[in-house]
């Protein structure tokens, strides 16, 4: 299963359905708080895409409470603009920029299972 964070609702909607569509169960929240009481609610979360700046609590913020809890989890960022968000927060996590195809979503998604 795929928890999917963004907080701007039109991604989020469009996003889902398009992983929806491709055979991936998902589950979505529009900020790094819901994500991760999402995550305290079901262990069959195995991957997460998560948006990188949000308000409240960043992308890479939310990523690593998520995987301090659930250290096996695979992750994908994707943003339009990672601000002053140093290269370190990612760590091994790969970033698909925004706006990205459908294709290049999938096959990031692919390379990251």
């Amino acid at each position: 299963m795929i928890l999917l964070v963004d907080d701007d609702p039109r991604i989020l909607r469009a996003t889902s359905q398009l992983l929806v569509e491709s055979g991936f169960e998902v589950v979505t929240a529009e900020s790094g708080a819901a994500g991760l009481a999402v995550l305290a609610r079901t262990s069959a979360v195995t991957m997460i895409v998560s948006d990188v700046l949000m308000p409240g609590m960043k992308g890479t913020e939310f990523i690593a409470l998520a995987k301090a809890a659930r250290p096996e989890l695979s992750v994908l960022f994707i943003s339009g603009d990672i601000g002053d968000t140093p290269l370190s927060e990612f760590g091994e996590a790969e970033v698909l920029s925004k706006p990205f195809t459908a294709a290049a979503l999938l096959a990031a998604i692919s390379r990251i299972q």
